[in-house]
């Protein structure tokens, strides 16, 4: 029976993202794993029973409506960024989904750097015996997008060379030194350097987390959250399948 994860996320395309990712990093590490066996393995859950997606934006209501009111503080200290809506999400769940075995709780920074310390302290508090997973882009889940990016021909390397004349370095090594940004086309903006790159294709920029080798996205990934997001999975989500290799 494969094990349930619920996923919380911004938009569609984050959790694809997130799972695909994951689901790499499990195939790698437990050896008897593949793709073939995964799906028998672990259900990603991306909505609840009524068919409403789990978004960082739908849960609030979600907790209102099957009573769910959450405290401001943490032991005693006042909430940092995403701290209540990361427990209110957590006690949703858990009250909704009680065959869960993990939780993953996928979120952009964007300009609020202390997100991280907010999800920290909910899941502090959790003492239920589901895995909470932290998965925080940095500053966008576009920046993991364009860490992955790695030229296909000369047109691809074309296209890197002239955002680094642009920015004056090259996102693709440095996503993490993008801005949130309100305007979408803005010079630093994540999403306008994704565009640029993948062209506005879906399939090319998804080639970016599923084709991408693990390494290259570890190597780009230290500061824009993404190695501690794999590291994560390997650490909390794997064991719950199998044996992780070590080494």
């Amino acid at each position: 029976m494969s094990l349930r994860f619920a996923v919380v996320h911004e938009a569609e395309a984050d959790f694809h993202t997130a799972t695909e990712l994951a689901d790499r990093v499990l195939v790698e590490i437990i050896d008897w794993l593949d793709e073939e066996l995964l799906v028998n393995q672990r259900e990603w859950i991306f909505q609840e029973s009524g068919g409403r997606r789990l978004t960082w934006k739908a849960i609030p209501q979600l907790a209102r409506d099957v009573g769910i009111r959450v405290r401001g503080h943490f032991d005693g200290e006042p909430g940092f960024p995403d701290a209540a809506a990361a427990r209110r999400a957590i006690l949703y769940l858990l009250r909704t989904m009680p065959d869960l075995k993990a939780i993953l709780l996928i979120r952009d920074q964007d300009d609020q750097p202390e997100r991280r310390r907010g999800l920290e302290q909910a899941r502090s508090q959790d003492h239920s015996e589901v895995v909470l997973v932290i998965g925080l882009a940095i500053v966008e889940r576009e920046c993991w997008v364009i860490s992955g990016f790695d030229p296909l021909n000369d047109d691809e390397s074309a296209l890197v060379q002239e955002e680094r004349s642009r920015l004056g370095f090259n996102a693709c090594e440095r996503s993490h030194e993008l801005t949130a940004c309100k305007d979408d086309q803005a010079n630093r903006s994540p999403k306008r350097v994704l565009q640029h790159l993948s062209g506005g294709a879906w399939d090319r920029e998804r080639r970016c987390w599923t084709i991408t080798p693990l390494e290259l996205l570890r190597t780009r990934g230290v500061e824009n959250g993404l190695v501690s997001y794999l590291g994560e999975i390997r650490e909390r989500i794997a064991p719950l399948i199998g044996h992780v290799a070590h080494g």
